[in-house]
């Protein structure tokens, strides 16, 4: 059984990455980038969060940042592929602290395969 707190976590999270996967499909632009780049951060916030709140409803397990989320979902066959998870938080620290057109490219470019790993993760939260 999950808690209200967590489903509604869940809904956010689905939501934004539903929003993620929408402008991957449009046309490559400088406006589409920044867009990406911007649904990408937010989906990582929620993304992480909602793990957190899963683990600790779920299994019981308490962290306290997306490093140790993230290895303890992968611990939990939660998530397959530990080190693209972990990329991403290098890429959202990269992000948050400085803006740099050059790094912004690169991450826009890995925005495809972070959606598939963050879907990935949604379909494998064995929600009740």
């Amino acid at each position: 059984m999950t808690s209200d707190k967590l489903e509604r976590s869940l809904a956010l999270f689905k939501k934004a990455m539903d929003r993620f996967s929408e402008v991957l499909q449009e046309p490559e632009s400088s406006i589409v980038m920044d867009a990406t780049i911007q649904r990408f951060e937010f989906t990582y916030e929620l993304m992480w969060k909602t793990l957190k709140n899963f683990l600790e409803d779920v299994h019981g397990v308490r962290t306290v940042s997306p490093r140790q989320v993230f290895v303890e979902a992968y611990s939990l066959s939660i998530i397959k592929k530990e080190d693209i998870f972990l990329e991403m938080i290098k890429s959202r620290n990269l992000l948050s602290h400085t803006y740099n057109e050059e790094q912004a490219v690169e991450i826009y470019k890995k925005c495809p395969s972070f959606l598939s790993a963050i879907k990935d993760l949604y379909a494998n939260l064995p929600i009740e």
